[in-house]
Order: structure tokens, then C-alpha cells, then sequence
């Protein structure tokens, strides 16, 4: 069964279809099945199919793909991936800064989440004062330049018990990625990011008229012909920036890979940060 589901892909990856782009189509979507039936078949929980899913889109270099593969080899269809998949999702929990988790949120949603691993019920009221919360510290009106929203935004995903909600790792997943925002860049401040916002706001304003008439303005034109150093500074750092985002999916698939591959530990693993 698993090596039909590897012949699948590496037909898909021969044919170019595993392109790391976000108009590309999911993985169900390209072997034409949908996801109740592919975790039937395959023997795999939906929430992992939903991981899976996005192969298409998050796989765009040789070395993506070849992360993406190595996950599916490392999968037993029809054995109890519980554990690792928890291991997973409590990884993602952790903020890559110690300045961003207000009353330990990552802590006390961790603590749910075992509960439910070890057979609990967890009451409802449980989750949902920790999503309140959430909602009341992404309302705040941020300093500008501040990025946890970023954070908040992973926390609310996994705010939920994972056995009701089979998405929560796929977003859980592609949120933890832009975590890479929060690590500072030495080249880029935050008062260079309100900056940046200031001025792309300022030009957005003065370019209504031409909107409405139709026309399509080149905002990075416009921005390097007002802050031409600022302009530079911020396309350099949003090429890091990518290139870091990248880099953390990819270190999450091989995490996941590595758990399915030599059982899961109890614990976030080492690229927590």
C-alpha cells in the first residue's frame, strides 16, 4: 500500500506537478481522491493526510522534495502515529522567543494538548478561555514593528483538541514558518519595519487616484525611488526572510520524519527555535 502511494508521488515529482508554488494543487486533489477517502485507504489519520496534502506547495527545491519523499518512506500505514504526530504539534508550540509567550500560553496549551494524548476529556470551557485570551492580545493595538501576531497565530490554531480537528497540524504548520519574522536581523530593526510600514502607507494613500482610474502602481518602483537605502535594506531582508521560512518547513518535515522514522519523544525536539 505504501509503495503505491510512493509511486504516486514520484510520478507526480517526474511530471513536474511537485512545484512549491501556492497555485499549485494539492496532493488529493492531483490524485483525484479526496481526503476521508485517502485516509481510508492509506490508513493514515486525517490530520496527516492534511500535511500531506500540501506537499505540492511547500516542496520547491530538489531538497524540499526530497524531505517531502523521505516523510512518506518513513510512514507505516495502518500502525498508531499518535505519538509522533503529538510530538509534532507540541514542537510547534514553542515560540522561538522567550519574550512572546504572555501567562505561558505555550505551556498551559501544551499541558492540554497531553491531557487529550493521555485519554482526558478536556472540558471545552478549557480551550476556549485560552483562545479568548488569544483574541484579546491580537485586538491590541501593537507597537509598530511588533511581529508576535505571528506567534498568536499559530497558538489560536492549536488552540483546539487535535483528535476534532484534523487541521489544526496543517496550520499549525504553515504559520510555524513565518515564525521566522520573530528571529532578529541584525540588518533590520524594528523601528526600520515601522518605517517601512509608514512609508508603504503613505504611498498607497497617494496612489487612490490612480487605483480608481484603473491603473496598476508599482509599489517597489515607487518605495526605491522615495527611500531608495530603505528599499534595498528591506528586499535584502525579505530574501532572508524567505529563505528562513523555507529552511524551518523544511526542518519541520524532516523533524516529523525523523519521529516516524525512530518513535516519538514525549518532547519538542531540537529545532524548537
Amino acid at each position: 500500500m505504501k509503495q503505491t502511494l510512493i509511486n504516486t508521488i514520484d510520478g507526480l515529482i517526474r511530471e513536474g506537478h511537485i512545484t512549491g508554488r501556492r497555485n499549485a494543487k494539492p496532493l488529493t486533489a492531483l490524485m483525484s481522491i479526496e481526503v476521508e477517502d485517502f485516509s481510508q485507504f492509506y490508513g493514515l489519520p486525517p490530520s496527516l493526510v492534511l500535511v500531506l496534502d500540501v506537499m505540492p506547495i511547500f516542496a520547491g527545491s530538489e531538497s524540499d522534495i526530497a524531505a517531502w519523499r523521505d516523510l512518506v518512506e518513513a510512514i507505516e500505514p495502518g500502525a498508531d502515529l499518535t505519538p509522533a504526530l503529538y510530538s509534532f504539534l507540541l514542537m510547534m508550540l514553542v515560540p522561538p522567543r522567550d519574550d512572546i509567550d504572555p501567562s505561558d500560553i505555550a505551556g498551559r496549551l501544551s499541558k492540554l494538548h497531553q491531557r487529550v494524548w493521555a485519554g482526558e476529556t478536556v472540558p471545552r470551557a478549557d480551550w476556549a478561555g485560552i483562545r479568548k485570551e488569544l483574541l484579546a492580545l491580537s485586538e491590541e493595538n501593537p507597537q509598530p514593528g511588533d511581529r508576535r501576531k505571528l506567534q498568536y497565530s499559530v497558538w489560536e490554531a492549536a488552540a483546539w483538541p487535535l483528535r476534532d480537528s484534523p487541521s489544526l497540524l496543517v496550520q499549525m504548520f504553515r504559520n510555524w514558518g513565518f515564525l521566522r519574522e520573530l528571529v532578529p536581523d541584525p540588518e533590520w530593526s524594528d523601528a526600520d519595519e515601522a518605517c517601512k510600514d509608514k512609508v508603504l502607507s503613505e504611498i498607497w494613500r497617494e496612489q487612490a487616484p490612480a487605483r480608481t482610474a484603473g491603473k496598476m502602481p508599482e509599489y517597489p518602483v515607487l518605495f526605491r525611488a522615495r527611500e531608495p537605502d530603505l528599499a534595498r535594506r528591506f528586499e535584502a531582508h525579505l530574501d532572508q526572510v524567505n529563505a528562513g521560512i523555507r529552511m524551518r518547513w523544511g526542518e519541520a518535515i524532516k523533524y516529523l520524519t525523523m519521529l516516524f522514522a525512530g518513535g516519538a519523544a514525549t518532547e519538542p525536539g531540537p529545532i524548537q527555535r
